[in-house]
This record gives structure tokens, sequence and C-alpha cells, in this order.
């Protein structure tokens, strides 16, 4: 991006339609879904550029730092929020660019995400003018930082929706052989990058994973 090397730029004085190329790159890369929430993001006013490490004048320009993500449920009450609006500037402890930790990520059939990892760590941030301390992990992340999952919130309910669709589809096919072959065809299609990516799809190669580990 050249416009963070400009002198004296910053991120809340960027030109609207550097600002409008910035959110579609980021939307091309992620496949036109929320980093967080993996719901999908229609266009530029469904979208929101997330700093994934709370802002600073080293970090604010470099686009490593920066997400596309949703809405999050702006203007509803905190318990019914999601994703870069339930965390604002408090610090994160799992990265969705981190292939590592999103190796650790797994589901239940009810729709929830969680971490394998529970490492713990102490954390400080500014809300309101106010110092908080806290204490997490990045599976408590995924539930308390980010919110993903609220029983009654669009996260959840989408990841369940979606695997349920799947598991649909897979209970046609009765033996194990043509079971593998649908599971295999479906794995190279979750898995192709793609400028439309299907919605929560993170659940559905997961759990394809997890299923084909049977015939392996």
């Amino acid at each position: 991006m050249q416009y963070r090397h400009q002198p004296g730029a910053r991120f809340d004085d960027m030109d609207a339609d550097v600002k409008e190329q910035l959110r579609e790159s980021l939307l091309r890369e992620q496949g036109h879904l929320c980093a967080y929430c993996m719901r999908r993001i229609n266009g530029q006013s469904d979208v929101k550029i997330e700093h994934l490490k709370a802002r600073t004048p080293e970090n604010e320009l470099l686009y490593h730092n920066l997400l596309a993500v949703c809405k999050g449920g702006e203007g509803e009450p905190p318990w019914a929020q999601s994703c870069d609006t339930k965390k604002g500037n408090r610090p994160l402890f799992i990265s969705p660019l981190s292939r590592t930790d999103m190796n650790r990520i797994y589901y239940k059939n009810n729709g929830e995400i969680h971490s394998f990892d529970d490492t713990g760590y102490e954390f400080t941030y500014v809300k309101a003018g106010k110092h908080h301390k806290g204490f997490s992990t990045p599976d408590q992340d995924l539930s308390d930082c980010l919110n993903l999952n609220y029983e009654n919130g669009a996260p959840m309910a989408g990841r369940k929706s979606a695997l349920r669709k799947f598991q649909v589809l897979l209970h046609r096919y009765r033996d194990d052989r043509s079971k593998k072959a649908f599971l295999e065809k479906m794995q190279q299609y979750y898995l192709k990058e793609d400028e439309f990516l299907p919605p929560y799809v993170g659940i559905l190669r997961w759990y394809i994973e997890k299923k084909l580990k049977k015939y392996r």
C-alpha cells in the first residue's frame, strides 16, 4: 500500500477511494468472508477494516495488521455483538492470520468454535478512558472477546446451519466408498482459493477432515 509511505500518513486521514481499494483488496484475499466469524460480507457498506493489533503510529498502516470484518451487530447490546464490534481494542491472543492458531481450531455439532490452545495470558487495555486488566486464553477469546459462541447469535447459528446442510448431503451416501469419494471431492472444493468462499467454510473444512481420518 503506497499510501503508508507518504509523510505523516494516518489511517483516519486516508482518502475514501484509498480506503475503498483497501477494503476490496482485503475482501478478495479473504473470499468476501469476515476474518473472525466467516459470514458473507456483502460489499462496501457491510464491512469494517479491523486492526488485529491495537493501533499505534508504527502499525496502523501495515497491511498485515489489517483485516476485513463484518459489522458484528453494531448498535446492538454488548451481549449481542461479535467480532471487532465486541472486541474493541482489547488484545486478542488468537489470530486468523496464523496457520498454527487456525490448525488448533475445532468445532462442536451445535456450531460452537473452540481452540485446543489454553495458554493463559494477562492483558491490559484502555476503554472509555479507563484501564482494564484481565486474563484470557485463545480458546476463551473466541467466546469472550469475539463472542462467537453466543447461543442465539448469527455466527454460531450460521456455522450450525452450514454443518447441518452438509451432513444432510453426506447422509445420502450409504457405503464407505461413496462417502469417501464425496468427502474428498468436497474437500478439494472447499480448500481451493476463491474470491467468494462459501460462508462459514471453516467448520466445513474441519468436519470433512475429521470424517476423512476414518478412511486413512
